[in-house]
């Protein structure tokens, strides 16, 4: 669904709750109106605070610590190696030697896209490299990767 669509559909549907709770009002007089605000309240209040945990949940990565970015490479060519590191807590070292290869011919019937992995993960698609591809994620512990 568009912007625009959830926008117009936003819209028409708190013009609809206004007009329902104000029929409500109308029917049921002002202090039985008050006891249900007070029980909808309650729940609009339960359901905000679901909301709200979620979207931590979603920007840490899943509550694991992490920075909840994505990092991607997609229809390249490498002539060398690929490292992505995201969210340690400890140190890192990746060490390659040795020279780097050719550069590579982009893969056949790749675009370049700038969409990020799904789930905020990392990534490397569509893409051809000539030297290793290291991937950290989300750790605290010291991680060491060595050789080519």
């Amino acid at each position: 669904m568009t912007g625009r669509a959830q926008t117009w559909a936003g819209g028409s549907v708190a013009v609809v709750a206004v007009g329902a709770l104000a029929a409500h009002l109308v029917v049921v007089g002002l202090d039985q109106a008050d006891k249900w605000a007070s029980v909808l309240g309650l729940f609009v209040a339960l359901a905000g605070l679901g909301i709200s945990v979620a979207g931590i949940r979603r920007t840490t990565g899943g509550g694991g610590g992490g920075t909840g970015g994505s990092q991607a490479v997609e229809n390249s060519a490498v002539g060398g190696g690929v490292t992505q590191v995201a969210g340690t807590g400890g140190s890192v070292r990746i060490t390659h030697r040795g020279p780097a290869g050719p550069p590579l011919a982009v893969p056949p019937g790749a675009t370049p896209t700038q969409a990020p992995p799904p789930g905020g993960g990392q990534s490397v698609r569509g893409t051809s490299a000539s030297g290793p591809v290291d991937q950290v994620r989300d750790t605290t512990s010291d991680v060491e990767i060595d050789g080519p």
